[in-house]
């Protein structure tokens, strides 16, 4: 399942029909597509589910609310179907979910960061292929993604703040422009 849409907006600037559009890309998408296969996968307990998300579904960006709340979405279904298969004893179909940060692919018009690098999609492909060989159930690219959450459930908000504001997350996105539903 590799699905994605994005509005980089403000909340408010993000008109009600990118909004809709991004849920059923984002999510509603992956679902439709894993019900299309599982009843095979689940007849024969084989097979392998691979949720594409995003970091933006386990840490918010501003200007992204949509996106990273359709993204958490993605995540939270990659969780649930895998916890679901478990209860169902069919342990031979497995979950990867890939969580990359910003991918130099034009779909974030000129992202950038002082902690880390836009990725390229070769490694990003990689570091799936590696997830999905030793079955991994989450897949961070760069690793380094996955101490963010221990980060954050250890380190008080202010801390994960000066985090922030020193990794400078930047990316074109529309800002302060009223939404015209």
């Amino acid at each position: 399942n590799n699905v994605g849409v994005i509005t980089a907006a403000d909340f408010l600037s993000t008109q009600d029909h990118q909004i809709e559009r991004m849920f059923e890309v984002n999510i509603l998408g992956h679902m439709w597509t894993t019900r299309a296969f599982l009843p095979v996968m689940m007849n024969n307990n084989y097979g392998h589910i691979v949720t594409v998300a995003s970091a933006a579904g386990h840490f918010v960006t501003p200007f992204m609310v949509a996106y990273c709340s359709s993204k958490f979405a993605a995540v939270g279904f990659h969780k649930a179907l895998t916890e679901e298969l478990s209860a169902l004893g069919k342990d031979g179909i497995k979950t990867t979910c890939l969580c990359p940060v910003f991918i130099n692919t034009g779909f974030v018009k000129n992202p950038s960061t002082r902690l880390g690098k836009i990725l390229e999609i070769e490694e990003v492909v990689q570091a799936l292929m590696e997830g999905i060989v030793t079955n991994q159930k989450m897949v961070f690219v760069p690793s380094n993604q996955s101490i963010g959450l221990l980060l954050e459930r250890v380190f008080p908000e202010r801390a994960m703040n000066l985090l922030k504001k020193m990794s400078e997350v930047k990316f074109d996105a529309v800002i302060g422009q009223k939404s015209t539903q």
